[in-house]
């Protein structure tokens, strides 16, 4: 009888969320087009690069949350994007939301400080815009897409590593960096300065 590693049961977990996220991302109608809407290689190496940094227990709960918003007929990622364009009122105040909001945020400023011209590039803007080209509300919409137990864990997860002052948006980053083809984020940023 095979087993199955811990390495393979989170790859798993991680193509199963993205299988979930892609179905439901095509029906997505968004104010401002999403360009890895067209490309799929690009959405799961940009995701999958989120996704992979997740705990296997923040990946079970949620993918539990796509499957029954699916069984009830709701699109979670087109929830969140009508969120994003003020077209659907808030309607999860989960009071953890705001705090991992908070916390992201500052790492966010931290990677625009220390790879302006990526930052630029590859992530979305911290300038005070009331949709989803600010980050935080981006960040905030999507989170009120998740159910109570895998905000819970997002939360937790946030907080140990700002106690061990880990920059995990950074990793997360990194990580889709070396998808791209770079060895690391400082290659990613030179050829982003040299491409101005």
């Amino acid at each position: 009888m095979e087993t199955t590693t811990p390495d393979h049961k989170k790859s798993g977990l991680v193509a199963a969320v993205l299988d979930s996220e892609w179905e439901m991302f095509q029906q997505v109608k968004s104010a401002y087009p999403v360009s890895c809407q067209q490309s799929p290689q690009t959405f799961r190496q940009v995701r999958g690069s989120i996704f992979e940094q997740w705990t296997e227990e923040m990946l079970v709960s949620y993918l539990g949350d796509l499957r029954k918003a699916k069984q009830e007929g709701r699109n979670l990622l087109t929830e969140k994007y009508a969120r994003m364009d003020n077209r659907l009122p808030r309607t999860n105040f989960h009071p953890l939301i705001d705090a991992v909001v908070a916390i992201e945020t500052d790492w966010q400023l931290e990677i625009k400080e220390k790879y302006p011209y990526l930052y630029s590039r590859v992530c979305r803007g911290s300038d005070a815009t009331d949709d989803g080209r600010n980050f935080s509300v981006y960040l905030r919409c999507e989170l009120e897409t998740y159910g109570e137990r895998t905000i819970e864990l997002y939360h937790q997860q946030v907080r140990n590593y700002r106690r061990q002052d880990v920059n995990l948006s950074l990793k997360m980053l990194e990580r889709l960096a070396i998808k791209s083809g770079f060895k690391d984020l400082d290659h990613a940023e030179a050829h982003c300065a040299g491409h101005q």
